[in-house]
Order: structure tokens, then sequence, then C-alpha cells
């Protein structure tokens, strides 16, 4: 196991760190701003140094001797260490040529088109386009026109190799780090004395305590030396003794008297115990006989809907047979009729069972929920226009796939439309309509959404209450089963979906359904 660090080295860890990072800052922003100080003075000299040349070369008689110029351009060079270049230039025309140079074995760059214009243009003494070097900028690099009678006969190039590390700055980094050190060196040794009088001590004692009172001695409390942290934490470990000596008295008493309340509760348990024996019995044949019940009514439940899924495709057969009746001939109409009545037999057989039957789950597939409403609505136009129900369609004309099951999905839309019918008797506007909603939110979902509106009687609160119950209908008897909108809710919940309804009396009502849809 790796030893801890003592609160004393963590303390001078942290303070040195402080320390040393404080220094380094200075020591960063006081060696920039001599580095800038020293480059400034550097540039200064070397404009001087070429404004001078180029005012000796001026004083010069014509004509001017080359050797002569070149020991000049040779003094100016050696006048300071740092001077890379010394050249001088002669102009012919608008063109400077390189008569003198002292540069070391240094490359002659082309002086630039505006410094040329300046030059040109120049008086004498004055410092022309002062530039960095080579594009690098520890090389200073400035003319100074050379002039013959009042006018610019040449020019003087002074390139200054600037000191990017001063000796100044150097001196103080190394001062920095004494200071550093030193001071290091004086805080690890006070802060040792000081951990050693005033936390180690008094943190000996406290814990010499605690080891005490860890053994069963709440009568010996800590020695309470100073009035500092360390002597308000020994005395709050003393009053932390005296509190738990009283509650270790009190819960002795506490404890006595839970034993005799405990055995008075084993004895009055043995007694419920025994209750319970029964109750658990008598429960047993309760809960024995109501999954009796419940299996009942499950098969119940299950006939009842098996009838609502034949009675519905048996109303829309007896329908259009109705409607074919009336252009058959007399043989064929005859046995139409007989269809009907079969039709109606059966209508009437399913109708008596009392509940569903469970449906078997098919594998979802793709479905193109808009291409199927409207196969259902084209189905169902004959018999809406006998109805005097006026049809308004609006699909979206693209593809609106869902996961879902076909067969049951088209029940749903048949009973929604039978529904509709059925609330207007006499007539009315029918309007299905499917489209996209765009969930707000990253990550949603896009719904696509069916309506099934009517223009009918509409139903109250009370009953839009209860429309998805089983078995509920406003119906008369024998017209209804009570589990079309049951029917509905179930599948649309196995499909992933929700179903809204919106309705008042007098008012007509209005489905919305909303299923997730699915990528092409």
């Amino acid at each position: 196991m790796m030893r801890s660090i003592n609160l004393h080295t963590k303390t001078i860890l942290l303070v040195s760190a402080i320390t040393v990072a404080v220094l380094a800052a200075m020591l960063v922003v006081v060696s920039a701003r001599v580095a800038g100080l020293v480059r400034d003075e550097e540039k200064d000299q070397a404009e001087l140094l070429a404004v001078s040349l180029a005012e000796r070369i001026s004083s010069l008689p014509s004509p001017r001797n080359v050797e002569e110029i070149g020991r000049y351009a040779q003094l100016a060079r050696s006048a300071r260490p740092n001077v890379a270049s010394v050249r001088v230039y002669e102009r012919s025309g608008d063109v400077f040529i390189e008569r003198v140079a002292s540069a070391g074995g240094a490359r002659p760059e082309e002086i630039p088109e505006e410094t040329r214009e300046a030059l040109r243009s120049g008086l004498p003494s004055q410092v022309v386009a002062p530039l960095p070097a080579a594009g690098d900028d520890s090389f200073y690099r400035v003319f100074a026109p050379v002039t013959e009678q009042g006018r610019v006969s040449g020019a003087v190039e002074v390139v200054e190799r600037l000191d990017s590390m001063p000796s100044l700055a150097r001196s103080l980094a190394k001062y920095a780090v004494v200071i550093a050190l030193a001071a290091v060196v004086l805080m690890t040794l006070g802060a040792t004395l000081m951990f050693r009088h005033l936390v180690y001590r008094p943190v000996e004692l406290l814990l010499e305590a605690m080891r005490r009172a860890e053994k069963g001695a709440l009568d010996a409390p800590a020695a309470v030396r100073t009035r500092d942290e360390m002597g308000r934490l020994a005395a709050g470990f003393n009053r932390m003794l005296g509190r738990l000596r009283e509650m270790t008295a009190e819960r002795e008493a506490q404890q006595e008297i839970l034993r005799e309340k405990v055995r008075e509760a084993t004895a009055e348990a043995q007694h419920h115990n025994q209750q319970l024996a029964a109750a658990n019995i008598e429960l047993w044949q309760t809960t024995r006989r109501l999954a009796q019940m419940e299996r009942l009514a499950a098969a119940g439940q299950t006939a009842a809907q098996f009838a609502h899924e034949v009675g519905t495709p048996l109303n829309l057969i007896s329908c259009h047979i109705e409607l074919l009746r009336d252009g058959l001939p007399e043989g064929a109409r005859s046995r139409a009729d007989i269809i009907s009545e079969q039709i109606e037999r059966i209508s009437a057989i399913v109708r008596r069972m009392l509940d569903r039957t469970r449906v078997e789950r098919a594998e979802p597939e793709p479905v193109n929920l808009n291409a199927l409403v409207e196969r259902i609505c084209d189905a169902t136009a004959p018999t809406l226009e006998a109805r005097r129900v006026t049809l308004k369609t609006s699909f979206d004309p693209d593809a609106l796939l869902i996961a879902g099951e076909p067969d049951r999905l088209q029940q749903v839309f048949i009973n929604l439309i039978n529904n509709a019918l059925d609330a207007m008797p006499e007539g009315g506007d029918l309007s299905v309509g499917a489209s996209v909603e765009q969930t707000v939110g990253a990550g949603r979902q896009p719904q696509v959404i069916v309506t099934v509106a009517d223009t009918g009687c509409g139903m109250s609160e009370e009953t839009l209450a209860r429309i998805f119950d089983p078995l509920f209908t406003t119906k008369e008897e024998g017209k209804g089963t009570g589990l079309g909108l049951a029917v509905v809710s179930q599948v649309i919940e196995t499909h992933g979906g929700r179903i809204e309804v919106e309705s008042a009396p007098g008012r007509g009502s209005r489905f919305r359904l909303s299923f997730p849809r699915i990528k092409t």
C-alpha cells in the first residue's frame, strides 16, 4: 500500500507551486517587456547608424571614392556587433544599383517597390521604409537616402540582427530561479515547524482520546490547551462524549422497555399467526374462485370479439347484396334473397355470442396507410351513397408507411365508418384524410395521422368517457355489440398508435388516429 502524503507536505507543495507559478509569470512578463525595450533600442540604433552613414557619404565630394565609401560601410558594420550587413546603393535613373556591400557573405535582397518610391522622394537624414528582413522578424532592415546637391543619388541599407534573448532577461531568469528556490526552502521550514507545534501535537492528543473512547472509556475527555481551531475541535469532541454517555444510559433503559414489549408482542403474534393461517386458507379459496371467474369472463370476451369481427364483414356483404339485388333478373333476385337471409341468420348467430375471442397477432409488415384507407373508402362508397352520405377525402400523395397488420387495420377503419353511418341515419357528410405530422423535438419519430369526422348526432361527455369500454353501446338492442370501438382501441394500441376523440351532441364526432411512420 502506498504511503499517504502528510498534510504539511501537501500544503508546501501547493504553496510552492503557486509561488513558482507567480514567479514564472512575472519572469515571462518582465522578460517580454525587457526584450521588447531592447529590440526597440536596437532598431533605433540601426536607424541612427543608417542615417549617420548616409549623411557621411552625402558629405563626400563628387566624384565619390568607392573604396572610401567601402571603408565607411565596414566601420559602420563593425561599430555594433548585431549589424548583419551594410550596403550602399547608387541611383541610376529610377534604379538603385548596389555599389558597396559589407555583409559577411549574406546574399543581397531586392529593394521593395514601395521602398524605392520612398527613397526617390526622400529628404536628407530621413529613415525610409523600416521592415523585417527576408520575412524574418529576428532581422531589422532600414534604408536612408544619400543626397547630392539636394537630390537623392543613392541609399544606405543597414540590416540589424535583433537579440531574441537579451542578457538582462537571462540575468532576471537566474535571479528568479534563486529566489524561487529560497522561497520554497523557507516555506518548507516554516510549514514544518508550524504543523509540528500547532497541528500534529493537538491531533495526537485528540486521537489518543478517541482511542480510549473506542475502547469504552467515555469518561476520559481530550485535553483542551488552546483556543484556536484545534482547541475548539477538542472541546467539541468532549461535548460529543458527554452526549454519548447520556445516550448510552438512555439506550439501556429503552432496551429494557423494548425487551418487555417484545415478549408481549411475541405472545400476541402467535395468536395473530393462528388467525392469519385461517385467513390465508380462505384467501386461497377466494383467489381460486376469482381465477375461475376470470377465465370464464375471458372466454366470454373472446367469443364476443369473434362475433364482432365476423359481423362487420357480413354487414358489408349484406349491403352490397342489397345494392346488386335491384339490378338482377327475377330468378337471380330470388337467389340474392336467399343469400341475404342466410347472411342475416349468420349475423343473428354472431350477435348472440357474448364476448370476443383472442386475436392472434401476425408479424407486422410495411403498410401504405393512405392507400389502405383510400381502398376502404372506395369499397364503402356505394353504401355511403345509398345512405345519402357525402364522402370527402384528403390523402397525402406520398406513401405513408407504418408497421402493422393490414387486415386488422382495415377492420379499424371499417368500424369507424360504420359508426359514422349509424350516427347519420338521415345522411350527412363524412370526411376522411391521411397526412404526416412532424413531431417537435430532436429524435422524435414522425407520425401518420388519419382523421375520420362525421356530421352525425355526436356524443355526450358521459358517453365519450365510456366508448372504448367492452360491451358498452348506445345503439338499440340487436344493432350493436358494444365491441367496435373497443376493438379499434386495442388494434391501435398494438400498433403503437394513439386515438383521440372530439364530439359534442348535435355537432358530430371526429376521430384522430396517429401511428409511428417508418422509413421507405
